[in-house]
């Protein structure tokens, strides 16, 4: 791996372009300031070679502050608009991407890269479902039960979310594309995406409010979007 590559040196820069950007911006506190260039170090220098996808990354931070943003003052109405992130948003969203990074610098296992891709697709449909969902339904229902419940209840889905998520998963799994990976990412990806958010409902409306708050519920679910990318591009022997 060449680190004095122009383009892996670019990359560098804009990551920490964009990091110091959101904090100027009040998008992130400093203890997301500090995770994220935590998040972003390990996993550009364990996927050596494959270090592009790091882009999945940056892609979600872009497209998860910009997403945040929308009818944003309608989600204040409802008081659910997402307020400064932290540490621990980074690592509910980002956690489970850098586990399988470091997991593929010591394995060298091709279907890890699938379980990176996977992961940060779960993050970005779930952030595309809440943000988009929250706007336009008004009375979402309960995965569990399909009951109407109140807007931002945990484990809530509207056709709004469903489809802002599955959006949101391709988004994300397109960017491998622009490095010459194979089509099949996109599409696995995106269906690992939407699984995983759907994984994230389905413990949001369970077990969430009694036991886990709703970033380890984040790790759980990208760590299954994750492995399901993994197991997809395995059987499917698609090479990343």
């Amino acid at each position: 791996m060449d680190y004095l590559d122009p383009y892996f040196l670019l990359t560098v820069f804009l990551s920490i372009l964009v990091i110091v950007s959101a904090y100027w911006m009040g998008k992130i506190d400093f203890s997301a300031l500090i995770a994220s260039g935590f998040v972003g170090l390990v996993v550009i220098f364990s996927l050596l070679e494959d270090w592009p996808l790091l882009y999945l990354v940056i892609g979600f931070f872009v497209f998860g502050n910009l997403v945040t943003k929308y009818k944003y003052s309608v989600k204040e109405g409802y008081r659910v608009a997402e307020g400064v992130r932290s540490f621990r948003n980074v690592f509910g969203n980002g956690g489970a991407a850098t586990i399988f990074s470091i997991l593929f610098f010591f394995t060298g296992l091709p279907a890890l890269l699938f379980a990176v891709v996977g992961s940060m697709a779960t993050a970005m449909a779930d952030t595309f479902a809440t943000e988009v969902g929250q706007a336009h339904e008004k009375r979402p229902w309960l995965i569990t039960s399909w009951k109407r419940v109140e807007v931002g209840r945990s484990g809530a889905v509207s056709i709004y979310g469903l489809i802002a998520a599955l959006v949101g998963a391709a988004l994300i799994s397109s960017i491998p594309l622009l490095f010459g990976r194979h089509l099949g990412v996109l599409f696995i990806g995106a269906f690992a995406g939407f699984l995983g958010c759907n994984v994230d409902s389905f413990i949001g409306a369970t077990v969430e409010r009694k036991r886990l708050d709703k970033h380890l519920t984040n790790f759980i679910a990208t760590t299954a979007g994750g492995l399901a990318a993994a197991f997809v591009g395995n059987y499917l022997d698609i090479f990343i």
